[in-house]
């Protein structure tokens, strides 16, 4: 009988910043890697192989200290014994983006080229759980093997074993993403570190070797075993070599091996396939629900907050629009680009987003958001400048006789890929005081649009010219206020404030608009779509005219006292939370043109902080403002919550109930909409029940559906109520970072001045009505001023559209190509059905040949087109990524 053999695979998991800021760690993995460099020249010492964590970023960490080592480690990557990438970092799959994770495997892998050769391995130690989509992400660069460390059987601390009833899953297994993409992994059932620190004396590594291999084998269904050397920030073992030694001559049934993954996937291949498959997001359902890391969530939100502003100024206007532009001739900023997306992706890391380490970590990476943010709007204003100027306006100058006196056209631009209606504003920088009354505004057709202004008097500014000195200026800002109508998809309209001749009135509304109307004991805002009641304890009750369903009990905020960490919210004990809702508040109404707001104060005496195990019995006077917003025309509710906050060791969350006849909630994740039950499964301990979304969590039974859209906000939790509540995280506050010792966060108490952002969304029970609506949510149009003047470009256009029933196909992608070769464009489609969605695109105006393409980009098949326009069958959750090139626009 051939003897199992065992691998034993060299490592350190190492989490760029966590306990430690960046540079301590860097100095001990700096160390490290001399070390590594040494053990792998040296000969008949054993010691054969190297993974280096499966993200490249460290290696460059090492360079910038040690240049002059390059070579010396360009050699050990091409000769395959030191493993890097294919990751450019570690990230968390749940609080980043589906295309912040495709440019993570972008970069690691082009990085990892260049340094040798990257370890085709998708690599997930330490995930704090995995997304659904995360074989199809893999499959999409060639990679077909994957290991994986949580989302499934709960993991055991120091080597042992938990879940090994029926429940569990074998250590190897196909993990398969909802469109059927597949890749052999391996789940790492006894951690990341069952075979540290082995000892070099054979009774002794006899001893320890039996204890590790019992748990491993109850797991395993092939004679190819796995032991991991290694652990978190681990000094490298240099006497692993006789360590093997020691272990083959103590347990002479087995054979013992220096190993690394490539060699380790070859053999698993070789002995056969799998007969397991775990399919979809990975998220330790069939576990006791205390080691989830979920609530890393709702830890320092303002991180989360962060990281959504500067994933959607790259995604959605940063790479669009300077791909446009460089499009019409103007040079395309690729290194920029390159270095803003570097600075979020440092950021990305599952110990740096998700706030679970200490303060200096965090502090720095605000520092790093800041960085990223400044390129991308940079970037962003620039090239849409530069669309506006290439853009005809001249119309404006002639639109009736006698001529106006002033003219300020402006562009609108709208990055999804729809036509939209969308209320906006724009700033208007006029050289001298105007007489608002005496103009009014034009659309591209020289209709006038309603809309409302303001003086914000003078303002200075200076521009820096490409051949000057700077120029300081002076000027008077006007901002406009308006609904802007028919903007095309990924595209532009023109609009333009004009002075007339004669005075002539604006029309202010047809009848529809929003409106708030206060009473003695309550408030109501009500538009064409909505009605919104709140009484004196701030709750709200909504009727949706359209599905004639009513929502009662709205808005109650609640704030729990929380014992945890910046892992766990653990609910302080007896200690009942505290409702809004009983005591009075002020209402205000605070409307605008085309926007009904409601200002509802709440004033609630909340303990200061812990005490024990509980809250204390001093407490703090807080204020909360929230703001309730209905605009004309819209068939959602904003909300915008604001406090200064005083306490410690709490947690806010605003609470929704549906009253949907539900058993599933629906969120958004990266390239998905998740279905998650409501119920957990019998063995779930913890009282809670939180999750992650992306922009979006839905209640919904088929005619009766209620959506909160976010903006940062991604945890929720689904109550078991009897009224299908949806509970929203607002805030989190604790302070210790948790797991392996004490240390102190007190910046985790987000203390002082926090705002955030969200919309309450009822519909007719399809949740595919919510995913544009959290899109157009996060992405408002965007309006740059620009001169009176010709341009090859007509008053409106689109760049690239896509249309589909019910809207389950959307856009995520528009950026030039990774060759410069082109334009990409991705699409996924998010609905459920088991049929392919049929789908038509308009793709640019020109002569454009198109290709279907892996998320490498490198081409698989042409795609026929016809005048720019396609049409396409899409696979339910299948991920679409197109290559154009070509004349791409015929300019007027």
């Amino acid at each position: 009988m051939e003897k199992a053999t065992v691998h034993v695979i060299s490592h350190s998991h190492w989490d760029r910043e966590w306990y430690m800021p960046f540079e301590k760690f860097r100095m001990r993995l700096v160390k490290l890697i001399d070390d590594v460099l040494e053990l792998l020249e040296a000969e008949n010492n054993g010691f054969a192989f190297f993974h280096l964590d499966g993200h490249v970023l460290l290696v460059d960490d090492y360079l910038e200290i040690r240049p002059e080592q390059e070579e010396r480690l360009r050699a050990l990557v091409r000769q395959g014994k030191l493993s890097i990438g294919p990751w450019y970092v570690l990230q968390d799959a749940f609080l980043t983006s589906g295309e912040a994770q495709i440019r993570n495997l972008q970069l690691g892998l082009a990085r990892a080229e260049e340094l040798g050769g990257a370890t085709e391995i998708g690599y997930f130690p330490d995930t704090f759980g995995n997304i659904s989509q995360s074989a199809q992400l893999l499959q999409g660069f060639g990679i077909r093997h994957a290991v994986f460390g949580r989302g499934i059987n709960a993991i055991a601390e120091n080597n042992g074993v938990r879940n090994t009833d029926s429940s569990g899953y074998p250590s190897e297994l196909w993990w398969a993403s909802p469109d059927g993409s597949r890749v052999l992994s391996v789940f790492l059932a006894n951690w990341y570190h069952n075979g540290m620190e082995l000892p070099t004396d054979p009774a002794r590594a006899a001893e320890r070797g039996r204890v590790a291999l019992d748990n491993v084998e109850r797991f395993a269904t092939t004679p190819h075993l796995l032991l991991m050397n290694g652990c978190d920030h681990q000094p490298v073992q240099a006497d692993v070599g006789r360590a093997v030694a020691a272990l083959n001559e103590g347990l002479p049934a087995y054979r013992f091996v220096h190993s690394r993954f490539a060699d380790y996937f070859d053999r698993l291949e070789a002995y056969g396939s799998p007969s397991a498959t775990v399919a979809g997001e990975l998220i330790g359902e069939r576990t006791d629900g205390w080691t989830t890391l979920v609530n890393t969530a709702s830890s320092r939100m303002y991180l989360k907050q962060w990281n959504t502003r500067v994933q959607g100024e790259l995604e959605r206007w940063a790479e669009p629009f300077a791909t446009i532009a460089g499009l019409l001739g103007r040079e395309y900023p690729a290194a920029f680009m390159k270095q803003a997306w570097k600075l979020l992706l440092q950021n990305h890391p599952h110990d740096s987003i998700c706030g679970c380490s200490v303060d200096a970590v965090h502090e720095e990476m605000v520092t790093r958001f800041m960085k990223s943010a400044q390129i991308a709007e940079s970037l962003s204003s620039e090239a849409m400048a530069y669309i506006a100027g290439r853009t005809d306006t001249s119309a404006f100058a002639s639109r009736e006789a006698g001529a106006p006196a002033d003219v300020y056209p402006f562009v609108v631009f709208n990055p999804l890929g729809w036509t939209r209606d969308e209320w906006t504003t724009v700033d208007i920088d006029a050289e001298a005081e105007l007489a608002p009354e005496r103009y009014a505004l034009l659309d591209r057709d020289g209709a006038e649009v309603a809309c409302a202004w303001e003086d914000l008097g003078w303002i200075s500014g200076f521009t820096l010219p490409d051949d000057r000195f700077r120029i300081p200026w002076r000027k008077r800002r006007y901002r406009l206020t308006f609904l802007a109508s028919g903007i095309p998809g990924t595209g532009h309209a023109v609009f333009a404030w004009v002075r007339r001749s004669r005075d002539k009135a604006v029309p202010i509304g047809n009848g529809d608009e929003a409106s708030c109307v206060l009473a003695a004991d309550s408030a109501t805002l009500e538009n064409a779509y909505l009605r919104i009641v709140a009484d004196l304890g701030g709750i709200l009750t909504l009727e949706d005219k359209i599905t004639g369903q009513i929502y009662r009990d709205l808005l109650a905020l609640e704030d729990s006292g929380d014992i945890g960490n910046e892992y766990l919210y653990r609910a302080a004990e007896d200690a009942p939370p505290i409702l809004t809702g009983k005591a009075l508040v002020r209402l205000e109404d605070r409307s605008t043109f085309g926007c009904a707001r409601l200002v509802i104060r709440h004033r609630l005496e909340l303990p200061a902080e812990r005490e024990g195990s509980g809250r204390s019995t001093r407490t703090v006077s807080q204020e909360i403002e929230v703001v309730v917003s209905l605009r004309t025309g819209a068939k959602y509710a904003e909300i915008d919550v604001s406090l200064d906050n005083a306490a410690k060791d709490h947690r806010l969350r605003a609470l929704f109930p549906s009253d949907a006849a539900a058993e599933f909630v629906r969120a958004d994740a990266p390239f998905d909409v998740v279905k998650r039950s409501i119920a957990p499964w019998e063995g779930w301990r913890n009282p809670s029940r939180n999750e992650r979304m992306q922009s979006f969590v839905d209640m919904s039974d088929g005619a009766r559906g209620l959506a909160i859209v976010t903006e940062g906000l991604p945890e929720y939790e689904a109550l078991r109520d009897g009224r299908g509540t949806i509970a929203l995280t607002l805030l989190r506050c604790v302070g210790e970072l948790g797991d392996w010792n004490y240390f102190p966060t007190p910046g985790a108490q987000c203390l002082g001045p926090y705002g955030c952002r969200f919309a309450v969304v009822p519909h007719g029970g399809d949740y595919r009505e919510v995913v544009r609506t959290a899109q157009a949510f996060n992405a408002p149009f965007r309006a740059v001023p620009t001169g009176v003047h010709g341009g090859p470009l007509p008053s409106a256009l689109s760049w690239a559209s896509v249309d589909s029933p019910g809207g389950a196909v959307v856009t995520t992608a528009l950026k030039r190509a990774e060759d410069a070769e082109g334009v990409v464009l991705r699409l996924v489609n998010l609905g459920e059905s088991e049929e392919k969605v049929s789908a038509t695109g308009r793709l640019f105006e020109g002569d454009v040949a198109v290709s279907e393409r892996m998320l490498s980009e490198r081409v698989t098949a042409p795609v026929p087109a016809e005048e720019g326009r396609i049409a396409f069958a899409l696979a339910p959750k299948k991920i679409l990524t197109l290559g154009i090139e070509g004349t791409f626009v015929e300019v007027k």
